[in-house]
Formats: C-alpha cells, sequence, structure tokens
C-alpha cells in the first residue's frame, strides 16, 4: 500500500512540474478569435505609464485575414496622408502568424516592407478582447508597450 501511495505521488508530483504554463483565454480557438473581429487599440501604456495615441490613429484597426495576410485601416482622419490630398492608401497591408504555441503574433512584411517585422506577446485573449505586450526600441531606450484592443465587427 506504501508504494501505491509513494507512487501516486511521484504521479502527480510528475504531471504538475510538466503543465504547460497558465496563458489566459482560450489557447485553441485564438486564430479562430483574431480572424472573427477586426480589433481597435483602446489603451496603451509604455513602461507602464499611460500613452496617448494621436488623434488620426484613434480609430484605426486591425484586420486579420485567415491565410496570414492582413490590413491596418486608417479610420476618418488618414495618419498616411500627411498633406491632406485625399490620395493616400486607407490601409497598411501587413503578413502575420501565431507562433506555435499560440502565445505570439508575428507581423512581417509591414507596409511591404520585407525588413518591417514586429511581434505581439499575448497577455490575455477572449472573442472580445485581446491584451499584448510589444518590445521596440526608441532612441536606445528599449520601452515595452501594453496594448488593450476590443473586438468590432467586420
Amino acid at each position: 500500500m506504501k508504494k501505491l501511495v509513494v507512487l501516486l505521488l511521484i504521479l502527480v508530483v510528475s504531471v504538475t512540474a510538466c503543465k504547460r504554463k497558465n496563458v489566459r483565454g482560450d489557447l485553441k480557438n485564438r486564430r479562430d478569435m483574431l480572424e472573427a473581429s477586426n480589433w481597435k487599440l483602446i489603451n496603451i501604456t509604455g513602461n507602464g505609464g499611460m500613452t496617448s495615441l494621436p488623434p488620426c490613429q484613434q480609430d484605426n484597426y486591425y484586420e486579420f485575414i485567415p491565410g496570414s495576410s492582413g490590413k491596418y485601416h486608417e479610420g476618418a482622419i488618414n495618419c498616411l496622408d500627411s498633406l491632406g490630398t485625399g490620395n493616400a492608401p486607407t490601409y497598411t497591408p501587413f503578413l502575420w502568424q501565431m507562433t506555435g504555441d499560440l502565445r505570439y503574433i508575428y507581423f512581417m512584411d509591414y507596409g511591404g516592407d520585407p525588413d518591417a517585422r514586429f511581434q505581439w506577446e499575448i497577455l490575455n485573449m477572449t472573442f472580445d478582447k485581446l491584451d499584448v505586450r510589444q518590445r521596440v526600441v526608441e532612441n536606445g531606450i528599449d520601452v515595452r508597450l501594453d496594448m488593450t484592443f476590443v473586438a468590432i465587427s467586420k
């Protein structure tokens, strides 16, 4: 009997020790969640401090298209139309992929530039809300951007 208890204890410890890191959100549906809606940024912090968006970005949104292409859509005030001509593109194209463990979203060829790449670490994800972290270097300083997006209809 003692051997059985010890064996069960070892089994329980082994199973819990090998458990994957708990990630909020339903991992198996993350691609579906991303593609089901468009995603609008509602909150951003830089290194823990609140950051504001320029007016031209406040109504922009991401569209993740099945097959790994996507568009960053400009809203009513187009950030790409700095001259005010009305002839600027209405979106920026990109390619995207998720890692095999569905914890990161990789952006590639952003704006058609093969060198324009970045990644988002998914902190939490549901069909309604997406929390991500992006690390960037600005003027030689490492910056951690935490962003919250909400789902908007397609």
